[in-house]
């Protein structure tokens, strides 16, 4: 049986870190809203998921730090909105990825701000990083129900979010029923 010297583990956290911390940014950034935040957030679950390594990496360790930024998350939250603060910055610009145009990315962010923060964490976690309903209701310390209710209200908002949106924008295409459009009749 051979011991890991603490040079291997810090290998290991190592390549994780170069592999994985990007995603969890996104999540990060997706679930706040702003990308300082969501890299503090990650920053500061690492430092503490380091300390633990050893123990996680044999495990999920993604699994681990996905549920540990989440939970920081709503832990911000909660501490922001005993302090009253509340973030007003301009969205920065980020990399984005090759099936997203930056406009998507804009009215999406936009749209979340219009949630409170358990419905952009619900839709989040639910819709844009596909956990089922059971993982998201672990994540954020609520119930099933409070999961689907949630997600209801939230996906509710965001489609009149969105089609004020496209109705408002001038470039956008005569909307036709989603039966019409496979059959191309008008």
């Amino acid at each position: 049986m051979r011991i890991r010297s603490s040079r291997d583990s810090d290998d290991s956290f190592t390549a994780f870190v170069a592999d994985r911390s990007g995603r969890l940014v996104a999540q990060a950034e997706l679930l706040c809203g702003n990308q300082d935040q969501a890299r503090d957030i990650v920053q500061n679950t690492l430092v503490r998921a380091y300390v633990r390594w050893r123990h996680i990496e044999h495990d999920d360790p993604y699994g681990y730090l996905h549920r540990a930024v989440a939970n920081a998350v709503t832990d911000h939250w909660r501490s922001a909105r005993r302090r009253y603060e509340r973030t007003t910055d301009e969205l920065p610009e980020v990399p984005i990825a090759d099936d997203t145009t930056i406009e998507d990315r804009r009215t999406l962010f936009a749209a979340l701000e219009h949630l409170t923060p358990r419905e952009r964490a619900v839709v989040v976690l639910r819709h844009l990083d596909d956990h089922p309903e059971r993982d998201v209701a672990d994540m954020l310390s609520i119930s099933i129900g409070t999961v689907k209710s949630t997600c209801s209200r939230a996906l509710r908002k965001l489609r009149v979010i969105l089609d004020d949106d496209a109705d408002h924008s001038p470039s956008s295409p005569p909307t036709q029923p989603i039966s019409d459009r496979s059959t191309g009749a008008h």
